[in-house]
């Protein structure tokens, strides 16, 4: 056997990808980073909002915290997930605050905000909006400092698996060439698929690549079915869309229709602060009513506006906007896949040696809607958790999390991605938009299985693309149920009898895995 060139292979360097690196590192583990693009370029340096946890006892806790995440998620998260979440959070938001990140302050004590489907004001944020961004500079000053190897503009192709066992990958180096890079371990963390659509707040490095390597292989891959939409995507020629982020609203923004009349109260107890899932269907269904592109974000009330969210302001500000005094065009736009590779509750997927974190994973803390502000906070506590186990001995997964009553990997060819076709991205970024959207029916997803079943792709991220996006489409036919981000106009309600997951495994087709009969689903007991 060749020698491993680490004993941890990264891919992906977002909060979820740099945490395990650094992690490694310090537990004296040799860690190497590859990414597709600069190293900066990930879709973490997007994020505005900030990042949720429960640090202020006096008025909130991690059950609190729990209790919020498990009612945003429609009730299909893994409480025991959840849990490791809301309880570990607050300890990996202080570790990163002593590695040098710096939030805002207001006097002596973090500023929070609230942001929809938080009961309290629980997130912190970094330089108004631009949280994600600090958080990135944070994470890649420790990955430099600790000597990290960091592969720039690296393409991973596929898994490399002998004798059942992920041993690394293949991919092909800055120059192009097909290279092999072989490791102890491999996390996958490489993002979601948000380019799957043509309306998307993501970067263009958000190609689904890890999970569309893991369906090729057969990996265990689960809850596809659940792309969130972000409601408040600004209406505006640019490619991504400028999201404006829900924090806005948190700070006394309101969404108005085209007669400027204030609904979502008529949709939700919270009202403007109502989970995305509920805004993005609320604002779809009155602009389809309607006939029209956008609703508007009144953010008039807002004070300081151009201090509180600079970023913000400086992007529509380019477009000709001024916040303080007009509403801003807003309608739903593709944001974060709340599904992924499936893993256990220490990021372990059932290959053995093959970890995932952060958006390419599947580990329940999201279920069917992820609260806001949950992902940088899952890309921390998660990507530390797999170097804890990995260091202590760990190669493949336990029956916990996710990954309850999901079969060990079975040997089996890896495939390869099928490129050199001549269908264009923007041709099924269109039919995935017009037929999979925030709201969907069987006959729209059958048209859509159709038109995606002839297509083949020109590139390998339009090949990733191809494969998460068919295997969306399958799972969201075979969730005959309306929960969270899924939206069947022709099942209009939620029914127990999808109390469960929908895996895709070796055959290709997606099985149902039932939730655990103890879950009590609606209190997360």
């Amino acid at each position: 056997m060749p020698t491993p060139a680490a004993d941890v292979l990264v891919l992906g360097s977002g909060v979820a990808g740099l945490t395990a690196a650094a992690h490694a590192a310090r537990q004296g583990r040799t860690a190497i980073v590859l990414t597709k693009a600069e190293f900066d370029d990930s879709a973490t340096s997007w994020a505005q909002g900030g990042v949720a946890a429960a640090l202020e006892e006096d008025r909130d806790s991690p059950d609190l915290h729990l209790a919020d995440t498990i009612t945003a998620g429609a009730h299909l998260c893994d409480v025991d997930a959840v849990r490791v979440l809301v309880t570990e959070g607050p300890e990996r938001i202080r570790d990163l605050i002593g590695s040098g990140a710096r939030f805002d302050q207001l006097g002596p004590v973090l500023a929070t905000t609230r942001e929809g489907g938080h009961s309290v004001a629980r997130v912190i944020h970094a330089g108004g909006d631009a949280t994600g961004a600090e958080i990135q500079r944070a994470l890649a000053a420790t990955t430099r400092d600790l000597g990290i190897e960091i592969r720039e503009r690296w393409r991973v192709t596929d898994l490399l698996v002998e004798g059942g066992r992920c041993v690394g990958v293949r991919a092909l180096d800055a120059a192009g060439a097909p290279r092999q890079v072989r490791a102890g371990h491999t996390v996958v963390a490489t993002g979601g698929a948000g380019q799957c659509f043509a309306v998307t707040t993501n970067p263009p490095v958000a190609t689904g690549d890890g999970i569309a390597m893991a369906l090729r292989a057969g990996v265990a891959v689960a809850d596809l079915e659940f792309m969130q939409f972000h409601p408040t995507a600004l209406d505006a020629p640019t490619t991504p869309r400028v999201l404006l982020s829900e924090a806005l609203r948190g700070e006394g923004a309101i969404l108005r229709d085209d007669d400027g009349v204030a609904f979502m109260l008529e949709e939700h107890p919270l009202g403007d602060l109502a989970p995305r899932d509920v805004v993005a269907r609320a604002i779809t269904r009155r602009c389809n009513e309607r006939g029209l592109d956008h609703l508007w974000l009144d953010a008039t009330a807002i004070p300081n506006f151009p201090d509180r969210f600079p970023t913000i302001w400086g992007h529509v500000r380019a477009l000709g906007l001024d916040p303080t005094h007009d509403f801003l065009p807003v309608a739903p736009a593709a944001h974060y896949l709340s599904g992924g590779i499936a893993t256990d509750l220490d990021g372990a997927s059932n290959l053995a040696g093959l970890w995932a974190c952060g958006e390419a994973a599947c580990s329940g803390v999201h279920g069917a809607n992820r609260l806001a502000s949950n992902s940088l906070l899952d890309g921390l506590v998660f990507g530390s958790r797999i170097v804890e186990a990995i260091v202590a001995g760990r190669d493949g997964p336990t029956q916990t999390g996710v990954m309850r009553g999901i079969a060990p990997w079975a040997p089996g060819p890896v495939g390869r991605p099928d490129v050199g076709g001549t269908t264009d991205r923007a041709e099924f970024q269109r039919v995935l938009t017009r037929d999979a959207g925030v709201l969907r029916e069987r006959a729209s997803l059958e048209r859509a299985s159709v038109a995606l079943g002839s297509m083949r792709a020109r590139t390998l991220e339009d090949a990733n693309l191809l494969d998460v996006g068919r295997a969306l489409v399958h799972a969201a036919l075979a969730r005959e149920e309306s929960r969270g981000t899924h939206t069947r106009l022709d099942h209009p309600d939620r029914d127990h009898a999808f109390d469960g997951r929908f895996v895709f495994g070796r055959d290709g087709a997606p099985a149902f895995v039932p939730l655990p009969a103890t879950a009590d689903l609606e209190t997360g007991a």
